[in-house]
């Protein structure tokens, strides 16, 4: 199996768990960051082969691509922050859409038999109080750099579907809208490392808009998601195209909710202020995605509600903290959280 990002956040935690399920993985990552860099080396540790590459450049993706022959291909390599978008907006869509427009590329060429392209919720038109869920026919159109190029991608994706495979093959591809992640090993400028760290410096914590509606799920349960779609791709029969949204099987939560679990699970330390962050950027205040479809077609259940998602988080930061290893620490979560039967017949299905 080939994951492009897999030194990114969500790439090593699916690295990890495929690596513990016995499957033979390979990444493919630029590694142009120390976050990233330091999860590559210690996925090669495990076992989990590095070829570092841009997935802009055609040329050399596609000989990683031949070099594997990989069974699946999950597509996660993008520019993943929304805030980062406005700063660098040109960086954002070249990565987002030619990384996208590579791989699909790969895929109608017969070069890997089943693909996983990854998105984001960010992809829909910013919805209303009054507008409900956002399923997976609600209208194509976010508004901001990274929204819009993840919107971009969506429809690349279904126009690659519409075309013929060399061969005759039939497609195997899904293409799934990511709600808010969330999980041990985040470095990034998100909602959860930021408080994290806030929390480990022994400052005071203000959230930008505690009201802001998002559907946080923990990375385990995404990735557990992953690994049952790929295994629906490769064992179907016929033709498998899907747009999928993964979400938790609630509407959603607050920042206010996921921050006051956060400090609840890191102890009496935690300090949280009354006032509120500023922010640089435009953001919606509702995002309730509908992930029912996903989880009736993969028979998908998420195992962490928002209260285990962050003892899971603290649990992981506190490991580390302490002297453990993030490999360590990533492979036991992993392994727990594969202890429960449904989640092993499920992952071998």
């Amino acid at each position: 199996m080939l994951i492009t990002g897999h030194s990114g956040f969500i790439g090593a935690w699916l690295a990890t768990v495929l690596d513990h399920l016995g499957a033979t993985v390979v990444g493919y990552s630029a590694d142009d960051d120390p976050d990233s860099e330091t999860r590559a080396q210690w996925l090669e540790t495990m076992g989990v082969k590095r070829i570092r590459g841009d997935v802009r450049d055609r040329d050399k993706l596609f000989a990683a691509i031949e070099v594997t022959r990989p069974d699946i291909v999950f597509h996660l390599a993008a520019q993943a922050i929304l805030c980062r978008g406005f700063d660098e907006p040109h960086l954002t869509f070249d990565v987002n859409l030619n990384g996208s427009l590579n791989i699909l590329e790969a895929e109608r060429l017969g070069m890997m038999p089943a693909v996983v392209h990854v998105t984001s919720d960010k992809c829909y038109v910013p919805m209303t109080a009054d507008s409900g869920m956002l399923n997976e026919d609600s209208p194509i159109g976010g508004r901001s750099p990274y929204s819009a190029s993840k919107s971009m991608a969506e429809n690349m994706f279904r126009e690659y579907m519409d075309l013929p495979r060399l061969g005759g093959a039939p497609h195997r591809a899904a293409s799934v809208r990511l709600g808010n992640v969330i999980g041990g090993g985040d470095f990034a400028d998100r909602l959860v490392p930021n408080c994290v760290k806030v929390f480990q410096d022994g400052d005071v914590f203000a959230v930008r808009d505690p009201l802001a509606v998002r559907p946080f799920q923990h990375v385990l349960d995404v990735v557990d998601g992953f690994v049952r779609l790929g295994a629906r791709l490769l064992t179907a029969e016929g033709e498998q195209v899907h747009a999928l949204n993964f979400a938790p099987p609630t509407s959603g939560h607050t920042a206010g909710e996921m921050v006051f679990e956060l400090a609840r699970a890191w102890g009496d330390e935690a300090l949280l202020s009354p006032e509120r962050d500023v922010c640089g950027f435009p953001e919606d205040k509702l995002l309730w995605l509908d992930g029912s479809k996903a989880a009736e077609l993969l028979d998908w259940h998420h195992a962490f509600d928002l209260r285990r998602s962050a003892e899971r988080i603290i649990d992981w930061v506190r490991s580390v903290d302490e002297g453990a290893t993030p490999a360590e620490t990533t492979r036991r979560q992993a392994a727990e959280y594969y202890l429960e039967p449904v989640r092993v017949m499920g992952a071998a299905a």
